[in-house]
This record gives structure tokens, C-alpha cells and sequence, in this order.
């Protein structure tokens, strides 16, 4: 899987990591991309989008949003774009797999009608019965969220489970054949799971936003602050941080959504 950076947000270190201080710092908002061959392209989540920073038809609760984070999107890393340099067809992606219904995961669904939706069905089905405002409490903003998604989502907890051979146990088994396998990691959003796969015989997670930073997760140093305001679940978050800890103990490697962009980038 190539992870692309849609946007980047520009906030205290300090938000994301205890003890980094008031310095503002990039922090990257990711999105994947597998190509699955014959069985096209996959997006892992959408990415920051127009949908989401630009439009009169917008409600006033994400214009407040959009002007909170103020998003930079990276125009040539918008799906569309990346798609088109690689001389595919939005219609070339046949497959999305949403680790969560936030609106930076969400925000280019409308581009992609067609495509079969893999997420986690529990989440799904609370939130397609929930109205706007309710969802809100949830960080769902359901205007980003075209109407006939939900009848296009598989759930992944119908598919089999396989073990990752590491800390994270057993995985849902997206493809059939092993080599993507969804972990649930509670803490940050309702549904919420992340990716493991094999490089060069490692296992690699790509935990989305179990964490805001890889230096906070390796060195426990999650800031309350963030805790508080970025998890639904505190102490499901800090067992998923603990988790993933471990994880990387064995030897694995641990990638996210959400990361601080060095100053050279």
C-alpha cells in the first residue's frame, strides 16, 4: 500500500505531543492506494477534499470545522489527481476500504458512486440510522457521505479471520487471500480499525488515527489534551497505544494518517 498526504493541518506540537511546546508543526492527513491488478484499484480512506474545505452548500457545523483545522489540501495528491498521473479512471477504483466515517476519511467519497465500501458494519448501521446532528456527536459530518453508500458497505466483521502472527492477533481478511488483514483499534471513533500487511517479511500496520504522531506513540507521549478532544474513548485509545507499543517491540513497524511533517519536507 502507497500512502499519499491530501492535506496537511498546521497546529502546536505541543496538541499531539506532550512536552513538545507551543512551536506549530504540519501534520499530514493520509490516505492509501492499492493496486489489486486484475481486481483494480483500491483507496484506503479518501483524504481531505473540496467537499470539505470549499462549496456554498456546506452546513455551517463544518464551514466552523473547515475554519477550526483550516485544511491545506495538496492538489496533486488528491485522489482524482494521483488517478490521473497514473493514467487511471476514477472508475478504475473499484474498492474502499473506510477504517472510519470521520470527514478527512470521507471527504471524495462523491467521486467514486460505484465503488464497493468495506467497513465495519456495526458502525455503519448505527450511524446510517442516526439524523445529522446525532452523527455530530460522533465527528461524522453525514452531508459528506453520499446516500447510497450505505447500501454499498460490506461489513468487514462477515469476513474470515486470520492471525497477523503478531501482537495484534486476528485480522478481518479483506481480499481473501491474506494479504490485507483489518485489526480492530478502539479508542478513536466509533468502528475505527486499521491495515496489517508484509514487506520483506516484516508486519506492517497502518493503524489511520490510533495516534496523531509516530514520536508520541513510541514514546508514550500522547498529550491529554488530544486524548481528550481527538478520542471518543480514552481509555480504549490508551489500550490500542499500549497495544501498538508492543507491536513495534516485536520488530514491526507502525504507520498513520496523522504524522508530524519534518520542517525539510
Amino acid at each position: 500500500m502507497k500512502l499519499f498526504d491530501s492535506a496537511f493541518v498546521t497546529v502546536p506540537g505541543g496538541l499531539i505531543v506532550r512536552g513538545r511546546g507551543a512551536r506549530r508543526v504540519r501534520v499530514s492527513v493520509r490516505y492509501g492506494l492499492i493496486d489489486r491488478g486484475a481486481d483494480g484499484l483500491c483507496l484506503v480512506d479518501t483524504g481531505y477534499g473540496p467537499a470539505v474545505t470549499m462549496g456554498d452548500g456546506r452546513s455551517r457545523m463544518l464551514r466552523v470545522y473547515n475554519a477550526v483545522l483550516r485544511p491545506r489540501l495538496i492538489d496533486a495528491h488528491q485522489p482524482r489527481s494521483v488517478l490521473a498521473a497514473m493514467g487511471a479512471k476514477l472508475a478504475d477504483v473499484r474498492t474502499i476500504v473506510l477504517t472510519h466515517f470521520h470527514a478527512d476519511h470521507v471527504a471524495n467519497l462523491a467521486d467514486f458512486p460505484e465503488a464497493r465500501i468495506l467497513a465495519s458494519g456495526v458502525a455503519a448501521k448505527t450511524l446510517a440510522e442516526m439524523g445529522p446532528a446525532r452523527a455530530l456527536h460522533h465527528g461524522v459530518f453525514k452531508e459528506l457521505i453520499p446516500a447510497t453508500v450505505w447500501g454499498r458497505i460490506s461489513a468487514i466483521e462477515d469476513f474470515a479471520l486470520k492471525p497477523t502472527w503478531t501482537r495484534l492477533y486476528n485480522g478481518h481478511d479483506l481480499f481473501g487471500d491474506g494479504s490485507y488483514l483489518a485489526v480492530p483499534l478502539p479508542g478513536h471513533a466509533l468502528g475505527h480499525f486499521g491495515l496489517v500487511w508484509r514487506e520483506a517479511g516484516n508486519a506492517v500496520c497502518y493503524a489511520t488515527d490510533a495516534t496523531w504522531a509516530l514520536e508520541a506513540l513510541q514514546q508514550d507521549r500522547t498529550a491529554r489534551l488530544a486524548r481528550a478532544v481527538v478520542f471518543q474513548d480514552r481509555t480504549a485509545a490508551v489500550e490500542t497505544e499500549n497495544l501498538l507499543r508492543a507491536f513495534i517491540a516485536e520488530g514491526n513497524e507502525v504507520r498513520l494518517c496523522h504524522d508530524i511533517v519534518p520542517e525539510t519536507a
